[in-house]
C-alpha cells in the first residue's frame, strides 16, 4: 500500500510521459481504492496554412465543485504518433474518482510579427466521470491555427489564433497508452462522451 501511494505521488509530481506536461495540484492525490485514470491525446495539424505546429495548447480541467485546476500543456518534443497531416502525444493521469469538467482551452502562438494569446470561454463545462480502476478516455484534441490572409502578398498564412477539433481515435490511442503506460494495460479502457460538447470544433473566442 505504501509503495502504491509513493508511485502515485511521483506520477502527480512529474506529470505525463514526455510530450504533454501536466500540473496536478496536491488536492488531487488519490489512494489505491479510489484511483482512476484520465487518458487522451493532444496533437496538432501539420497542413499549411492551418497548421497548429506554431501553437502551444493548454487544457484546463477540474473536479466539479473544486477551483483547483489540472493543467495540460502541449510540447514540441518527439511525437508519440505522426501522419502526413497530424502529430501528437498521449497522456494519462491518475486521479480520484468523481465528476470532472474540461472548462477552458488556451492557445499561445505568433502571427508572424507578435506573440498572440487566445482562449475559449472559462465555462465550457464539458463534463465526464472517472471511475476507480478504469481508464477514462476523453478522445483526441487536435489544434489548428485560424487562417489569415496577407494583404501585401495575397496569400493565406497561420494567424496564431487557435482552434481545437475533438474526436476519437480509440484504437490508436489505446495502443499508445499500452506502449507508454504499460501498467494500465489490464484496466478497462472506456471511451467517454464529453457532456455539453455540441460542436466538435472548439474555437477561441477571446483574443489578446
Amino acid at each position: 500500500m505504501r509503495q502504491f501511494v509513493l508511485i502515485v505521488a511521483l506520477f502527480i509530481i512529474t506529470g505525463c510521459s514526455s510530450g504533454v506536461d501536466a500540473l496536478v495540484p496536491d488536492s488531487y492525490q488519490s489512494n489505491e481504492t479510489n484511483t482512476g485514470y484520465l487518458t487522451g491525446s493532444l496533437g496538432v495539424t501539420t497542413s499549411w496554412p492551418s497548421t497548429g505546429e506554431g501553437l502551444k495548447t493548454t487544457i484546463f480541467i477540474r473536479k466539479v465543485g473544486k477551483d483547483d485546476a489540472i493543467v495540460l500543456n502541449s510540447s514540441t518534443s518527439a511525437s508519440h504518433y505522426q501522419t502526413e497531416w497530424e502529430k501528437g502525444h498521449i497522456f494519462s493521469l491518475p486521479l480520484p474518482e468523481g465528476e470532472y469538467e474540461l472548462y477552458c482551452i488556451a492557445f499561445t502562438g505568433n502571427n508572424g510579427i507578435n506573440k498572440v494569446y487566445s482562449k475559449t470561454s472559462d465555462d465550457l463545462g464539458l463534463r465526464f466521470n472517472i471511475a476507480a480502476n478504469e481508464v477514462t478516455y476523453i478522445g483526441q484534441f487536435l489544434t489548428s491555427s485560424l487562417v489569415a490572409k496577407s494583404q501585401l502578398w495575397n496569400t493565406n498564412y497561420p494567424s496564431g489564433f487557435g482552434m481545437v477539433q475533438h474526436d476519437y481515435a480509440n484504437m490508436r490511442d489505446r495502443m499508445l497508452q499500452n506502449e507508454h503506460y504499460p501498467d494500465l494495460k489490464p484496466l478497462p479502457f472506456i471511451p467517454t462522451t464529453l457532456k455539453g460538447l455540441n460542436d466538435s470544433r472548439i474555437v477561441a473566442s477571446n483574443i489578446e
